[in-house]
């Protein structure tokens, strides 16, 4: 699936996002163990509640966070959370449009863009698994807001939403290095190298390219915090291949 107007500013914060992802699930196993979640249009809000009661009152505990509704998904569209019946036309969720109108990114100055005609089943879920990506890093990058929640509606779509505080540590070097083998590999991004960038500028870290052994063709970024380095070769095609990483401090 292309999408090159929304991959050139979620690739950016693609890595990023993932990584706020992963604190977030971990925040709400440690907070509630197993837990449901439910949307409140009402109030523009998300509830995780645990499964198990505890204490003596038999209270189930909770997470309730504000939310922003960021885009729907379709089964042959996105459709924009300004553009929604059920979103709002400014706020968090304009941002992405006044992305689009800033720097002449149709995707985002639409009210919808258009999926891939007459998928198979299979290609249906995974495209949709992808333009959920997608939407999630590119809404990230664009309002600065994290994590995000995906919920299904009652007619089946999928509302990707903003939650607004939710209060989470910022992804740590030693973070980034545990999760780059597997989580690179798995980012929808047109260019991982951008992914890595944004990720590095986003957290202050510095970050240098030199040239592989095959004379520039594949190029090795090395990143680092200003203790620890870790440095990432790709192909020719721009796809990571190759990691290492030297963490001070770790045993």
């Amino acid at each position: 699936m292309q999408f090159d107007g929304l991959h050139a500013v979620a690739d950016y914060a693609a890595l990023y996002t993932c990584l706020r992802q992963v604190a977030f699930a971990d925040f709400l196993r440690g907070r509630l163990g197993t837990f449901e979640a439910r949307c409140d249009p009402a109030e523009r809000a998300v509830v995780f509640t645990a499964t198990s009661a505890c204490g003596q009152d038999g209270q189930h505990d909770s997470v309730r966070s504000r939310a922003t509704l960021i885009a729907v998904i379709e089964a042959d569209a996105i459709v924009w959370g300004w553009a929604h019946p059920r979103g709002e036309p400014a706020g968090p969720a304009a941002a992405l449009r006044d992305v689009g109108a800033r720097f002449g990114v149709d995707d985002f100055a639409a009210p919808r863009v258009s999926l891939p005609p007459n998928p198979s089943r299979d290609q249906a879920v995974d495209c949709r698994a992808e333009a959920i990506d997608i939407v999630a890093a590119a809404a990230v990058e664009s309002t600065g807001i994290s994590p995000y929640w995906t919920g299904r509606l009652e007619n089946g779509e999928l509302a990707v939403y903003l939650l607004d505080d939710v209060a989470l540590p910022e992804p740590s070097f030693a973070d980034f290095a545990t999760a780059m083998p597997t989580v690179m590999r798995s980012l929808a991004v047109n260019d991982h190298r951008v992914a890595i960038h944004g990720m590095a500028a986003r957290r202050g870290w510095h970050i240098s390219w030199r040239a592989g052994s095959d004379c520039g063709r594949s190029p090795i970024c090395d990143v680092t915090d200003g203790e620890s380095v870790a440095h990432v070769e790709f192909d020719r095609r721009a796809r990571p291949v190759d990691f290492t990483c030297e963490l001070v401090g770790q045993a």
